[in-house]
């Protein structure tokens, strides 16, 4: 006699296949460094951001907020091997060009479209993590 599985495996099933899920795993690790890197963000600017300035403190934290990024993404989201200098040269490559394509789009959108800086920002945070996990999973962790 063959068993069919009950709604609760069915769950479980569907449940497991989506932690397994690489972009749900860029989605969620993602969400985590971001919150780290708000946090260390707010250690500099406690720690010198009155003396610096809000800009370097941004650098400065994005310094520190980056290899703990590169670390994540690279055991938990894409479970990289080989050559761990040139993934870390190409994910700052890939996550800096983020970085200024934001600074650029932002307020070249809002200018040219008149649009809230809220909104347009809302939709570049969807495109560019969509290029962000294009760029790491084809540029940043291959082994080309």
């Amino acid at each position: 006699m063959i068993q069919r599985a009950g709604p609760a495996t069915a769950i479980k099933t569907w449940g497991m296949s989506l932690l397994l899920s690489e972009r749900i795993r860029f989605l969620a690790v993602g969400g985590w460094n971001t919150l780290v890197g708000y946090l260390v963000f707010l250690a500099c600017h406690a720690w010198a951001g009155n003396e610096i300035g809000p800009l370097l403190t941004l650098v400065l934290s994005y310094l520190i907020a980056v290899p703990h990024s590169f670390v994540t993404q690279r055991w938990l989201v894409f479970k990289a091997r080989g050559a761990i200098g040139r993934q870390f040269l190409r994910f700052l490559i890939a996550n800096s060009s983020i970085f200024v394509a934001n600074m650029i789009l932002l307020p070249l959108t809002v200018h040219l479209a008149g649009a809230d800086p809220r909104i347009v920002q809302g939709v570049l945070i969807a495109l560019l993590t969509v290029a962000s996990y294009l760029a790491h999973k084809y540029f940043s962790f291959t082994d080309r």
